[in-house]
């Protein structure tokens, strides 16, 4: 198959430097991820249609509490050679040296820097988005909701390729392109 097929691959990439998941988390509140109920996704377009992915293997270090997020930290880390997008042939060319270059760069990490309230029940985690071996500022917006049993911790952030060198050469988006939606959905556990 032709790496044009190929190239929405590109775009999970960057979804894996947000990825969250399956660690206990710091601190006081003793949070662990159910990794059954857990997924990092992403969805980007490939030659105009959209498309979706998720990674299987990511950790996450989560502190917070909603009433002083200021005081709260996350660290997410995504395996990128974890990549699945349904498709086999297009999930082994994003381990190519031209989108994650897997067997160099192996892992995708977001890490916080501040975390604030936002407007609507929402949170602002500012951080730093590692992929590919740049490092880039990046924002992450979440929701986080506390259950007699745990929380429930749902992120969003958009990642511009480019800014982490993921596709090299494919830069007309009309066949991929620039932007990769990134969702993360954990069940936490105390």
């Amino acid at each position: 198959m032709s790496k044009i097929r190929h190239f929405g691959g590109v775009v999970a990439v960057c979804v894996g430097a947000l990825a969250f998941g399956t660690a206990s988390a710091g601190g006081a509140t003793g949070w662990t991820v159910s990794e059954d109920a857990s997924s990092v996704k992403f969805s980007f377009v490939q030659q105009g249609s959209r498309a979706n992915g998720r990674f299987k293997e990511f950790d996450a270090t989560i502190d917070f509490d909603p009433k002083d997020p200021a005081s709260g930290r996350i660290v997410g880390v995504v395996q990128v050679a974890s990549v699945d997008t349904r498709d086999y042939d297009r999930d082994a060319t994003l381990q190519e040296s031209d989108w994650f270059n897997a067997a160099k760069y192996p892992e995708a990490r977001f890490e916080s820097k501040s975390i604030e309230a936002g407007s609507g029940g929402e949170f602002v985690a500012q951080g730093d988005l590692t992929i590919k071996g740049r490092t880039n500022p990046a924002t992450l917006t979440f929701t986080w909701e506390e259950t007699p049993s745990g929380a429930h911790f749902v992120g969003k952030m958009k990642v511009n390729r480019f800014e982490y060198n993921v596709g090299e050469g494919w830069n007309d988006t009309s066949f991929v392109g620039q932007d990769v939606d990134v969702e993360i959905d954990l069940a936490l556990e105390k």
